[in-house]
């Protein structure tokens, strides 16, 4: 499944980039920008808690477009696929392409290592004082001034994957529109490491947002997405939105890395393909795990926040 959605996805980019510059972004289907409020992000995720341990574990083209009958396999992964290895990036680094490594946690590397050229992006960065998400001028503001653009080819990683620093910021870039971006599978295993992070001039980085994303309140309670509730057992059964199903974040998650796609298939077995899912915590990062697992197995996945569920409740 998941090489057939990067050979999928790299077909789009191809024919899209083919038909207008402009609408290289993604499709967007409804969402909003405003419905994210993650209060408990910044109380159970970004305190710090990158230390604890993990519980359990045929496309039409547009009108004029040209058809693309062949794409490399090599090129299918080099664009589109959502993680790279340590050595992918390390032959990249090697090679003429000369990606933006960008550190995401919210906690120095255990060690104090960094991937030698790293910028500084914790996410915290990405999030209001009081929990939600900055607005998308602001998100591309801290980007702008870590140095990133939107046609950088970005590569994130972090010190704690079950964490959900790494996802969390996965999904921002994608929100925003950032077609080149990849996780970091596994350890930085053979990358030359430094005691810092690098600084960069400062850019310009210009957002092509999806909103559909991002759920909302309505959409949630109109009956027109699948819920999925990712926090633990406990907590679902202490309260959560009606017809949730609940799939917890650390079910998806195996070693430092999500399962593989026979594991996944079985795990999102009570799930509709063709329909869309929305899934909350009360934080983002764990949340975005999950929709990061959906999003290999070709489920059109957006986030949202219990948090925001409650305040409609009063």
């Amino acid at each position: 499944m998941r090489s057939e959605l990067a050979k999928y996805g790299a077909f789009l980019v191809v024919v899209i980039a083919l038909v207008s510059s402009a609408e290289a972004g993604c499709s967007c289907r409804g969402g909003g920008e405003g419905a994210w409020d993650g209060q408990a992000w910044l109380e159970d995720t970004l305190d710090g808690s990158s230390e604890e341990v993990v519980k359990a574990n045929g496309t039409e083209a547009g009108a004029g477009a040209e058809v693309v009958t062949e794409i490399e396999s090599d090129a299918y992964d080099e664009i589109c696929s959502p993680s790279i290895s340590a050595q992918e990036l390390r032959d990249k680094l090697d090679g003429g392409s000369k990606p933006v490594i960008a550190y995401v946690s919210n906690t120095s590397p255990k060690g104090s290592s960094y991937i030698k050229g790293s910028v500084l992006l914790p996410s915290k960065s990405l999030i209001q004082s009081d929990g939600s998400l900055k607005p998308v001028a602001d998100l591309a503001g801290v980007l702008g001034n870590a140095g990133i653009t939107e046609d950088d080819d970005l590569v994130i990683y972090g010190d704690c994957f079950s964490c959900g620093d790494d996802t969390f910021v996965f999904w921002i870039m994608k929100y925003l529109g950032h077609q080149n971006v990849q996780i970091l599978q596994g350890p930085a295993t053979g990358l030359t490491m430094a005691a810092s992070t690098t600084t960069m001039p400062a850019a310009t980085y210009s957002p092509d947002p999806c909103s559909d994303l991002l759920a909302d309140y309505e959409a949630v309670v109109g009956g027109e997405l699948q819920v999925v509730d990712a926090r633990t057992a406990d907590q679902f059964a202490a309260g959560h939105i009606d017809g949730a199903i609940n799939i917890d974040y650390n079910r998806v998650i195996e070693g430092d890395w999500i399962k593989d796609d026979s594991a996944l298939a079985e795990i999102f077995v009570a799930l509709e393909k063709d329909r869309s899912v929305a899934i909350y915590t009360k934080n983002g990062g764990q949340a975005s795990i999950v929709w990061y697992a959906l999003m290999l197995q070709g489920y059109d996945a957006r986030l949202y926040t219990w948090n925001d569920w409650l305040s409609h409740q009063t």
